[in-house]
């Protein structure tokens, strides 16, 4: 039903779609893991989002195949691998000790993925590529300070960010007339291994009420985001959809400043204006 849907432009809307579902459920997310524990919420909000993908897969997939089911199931597993070192990073260091790391190194690893493998950029895409990857840090509030916190959280922020990153070069992989299924896969996968890790646990422990609006916020918005990303890539560059993706950061700290009253800085707000250059910049072929 989408597969006439080839133009760069189409790409790039449903990678910037995407970064907005990804910063509202970050900020679900961050909410969600003040109030509960880790496995269960993340459990929790991957099988709520299941409840997005799949309708839509039966909705506007032309067909389905094993193998992009294969692969999008083994791309969510690094995808749920960066989500749990985010998670943890975040309980061990300060947040913009994490949160930077983990999305420059998740924008950064497919996009020279992608200019490696052949992408052909203009010289105003190539600088807001680069725009984009120092919006994502500033954006997040990183600062002189933020690498003097624990090297535990540094080292988590760096692997999540290599989780997020191979999941958006996995996922690439999949073809256009199968998806959303990939996006399916990619959640039922690490769903049946989290279940798994819960049956196997002695104190099996209850996602928390107070907890539970914000799971069910950031599992909705984290499925359309997977499902956006998906029918980003397969219309458009690596290197250009998987920056425009991991631009949430700026989305997140704009919802919280808003939403719980947190204040941006002023690097904050240049790294907010700095992605909405970088995104101009991109669109403009």
């Amino acid at each position: 039903m989408l597969n006439s849907l080839y133009a760069p432009n189409v790409a790039i809307f449903f990678a910037f779609l995407s970064s907005v579902f990804w910063g509202f459920g970050g900020f679900f997310a961050g909410q969600a893991s003040r109030r509960g524990s880790l496995i269960p919420t993340l459990t929790l909000d991957i099988f709520i989002g299941l409840f997005v993908v799949i309708p839509l897969s039966l909705f506007i997939a032309e067909t389905f195949t094993i193998r992009d089911f294969l692969i999008g199931g083994f791309a969510g597993l690094f995808g749920m691998s960066g989500a749990a070192f985010l998670y943890a990073g975040m309980k061990k260091a300060a947040y913009v000790t994490v949160i930077p790391v983990s999305g420059v190194i998740g924008a950064l690893f497919p996009v020279l993925w992608g200019l490696v493998d052949g992408d052909s950029l203009s010289v105003l895409q190539i600088i807001g590529i680069f725009i984009g990857l120092i919006s994502i840090a500033l954006a997040s509030g990183v600062s002189l300070q933020t690498f003097r916190g624990p090297v535990a959280g540094l080292i988590d922020g760096i692997l999540a960010g290599l989780g997020f990153g191979a999941f958006y070069i996995i996922i690439e992989n999949t073809s256009s007339d199968t998806e959303p299924w990939g996006a399916v896969a990619s959640r039922l996968f690490p769903l049946i291994i989290l279940l798994f890790i819960l049956c196997l646990m002695k104190d099996k422990p209850k996602p928390s009420k107070k907890a539970f609006p914000f799971i069910v916020g950031s599992g909705l918005s984290n499925a359309c985001a997977s499902a956006c990303f998906l029918l980003a890539v397969n219309r458009g560059l690596l290197s250009v959809t998987s920056l425009l993706s991991a631009l949430y950061p700026a989305i997140t700290v704009v919802l919280a400043h808003f939403i719980v009253k947190e204040k941006m800085t002023r690097t904050q707000v240049f790294g907010v204006a700095a992605a909405i250059f970088s995104m101009a910049s991109i669109t403009i072929n």
